[in-house]
């Protein structure tokens, strides 16, 4: 990959606060999960236990009471959704009415605003107050201990907190499933293989990779021409997904994906999760760690016994 995601971040933000994070990047780069701009508000860089601020003159605390935090004014903001979008915010309208843009380097930025209605449907944002910069990794061989307990290997559900590295383990699985099986990844926002301008930023081996496809679309896509053993898809959580599922299984599919839950009580207290698990589409449930290392697995569990 040329540039790393935290050059391709910084890289977009104005020089006031792209220099203060540069001068500290090497306290925070190995932990942090995202850097976090809102206006007129403290600069927030969040690992995955603490919090972190800087001030004007570049120093990280822990503290938000600290004198002089740096903070992003609403100009700035406003520069950096320009740089985001090459200066051309229509380009990149339907990702902004979506809530996120991604960027080179598969980052993902999510955006929070003034929605502007037209007919129930979100037509536009505007008065735009935070920029969340998801810092993306690539940890090669990261899923390797994951595939040796998938015996046999059928659907799987990785689940996790946020930044507990369920996309980083995702892509890898992706990356190494595919030179043993017919596998099609629905990179719905990009994440996955850091496609940036027709350019994937991150190898998914021999995966045939449908970026920007609403997933059930790509779904159809992939089954009628691709002949997949396995579809790879990240972040599920709606009804539609669990219609997915379903038609995956009767095309003869295994599933796997991701989805925020931190425990088989949470997974199975929520509606559409449950109906997810279901579905019988999962033989397997993988839960990460919420600390330690990217991708650590704390749990397993086989659909047999699941239920505990």
């Amino acid at each position: 990959m040329e540039k790393q995601s935290l050059d391709c971040i910084l890289d977009k933000m104005p020089d006031r606060i792209r220099i203060p994070l540069e001068r500290t990047r090497s306290a925070y780069e190995d932990k942090a999960t995202e850097i976090v701009l809102r206006r007129d508000a403290p600069i927030c860089i969040y690992e995955r236990k603490r919090v972190l601020y800087i001030t004007e003159s570049g120093y990280l605390t822990d503290s938000a009471y600290a004198e002089n935090l740096l903070s992003a004014s609403a100009k700035e903001i406003e520069q950096t959704v320009l740089r985001l979008c090459d200066y051309s915010v229509y380009a990149f309208q339907n990702e902004i009415n979506s809530g996120f843009i991604t960027i080179e380097g598969g980052v993902r930025v999510g955006l929070c605003g003034k929605a502007v209605m037209t007919n129930g449907e979100i037509t536009n944002v505007r008065d735009i107050g935070t920029l969340s910069f998801r810092i993306a990794r690539d940890i090669s061989g990261c899923a390797a201990s994951l595939i040796g307990k998938l015996d046999p290997l059928g659907g799987v559900l990785i689940c996790g907190v946020p930044g507990s590295g369920k996309t980083t383990i995702i892509r890898d699985l992706a990356r190494q499933l595919s030179y043993r099986y017919r596998v099609s990844a629905l990179d719905e926002r990009g994440e996955l293989s850091a496609l940036y301008r027709g350019k994937a930023g991150y190898s998914l081996g021999l995966c045939d990779v449908y970026t920007g496809y609403p997933k059930g679309r790509a779904a159809n896509c992939a089954i009628r021409s691709m002949s997949p053993e396995i579809i790879i898809c990240d972040e599920m959580g709606d009804q539609s997904d669990v219609d997915l599922l379903l038609y995956s299984m009767r095309c003869g599919v295994a599933f796997i994906a991701t989805v925020h839950a931190s425990s088989m009580q949470d997974l199975r207290r929520r509606e559409i999760t449950s109906k997810m698990i279901n579905t019988g589409a999962f033989r397997y449930i993988v839960f990460l760690s919420s600390g330690g290392n990217v991708g650590k697995i704390e749990k397993i569990y086989e659909m047999c016994d699941a239920r505990d």
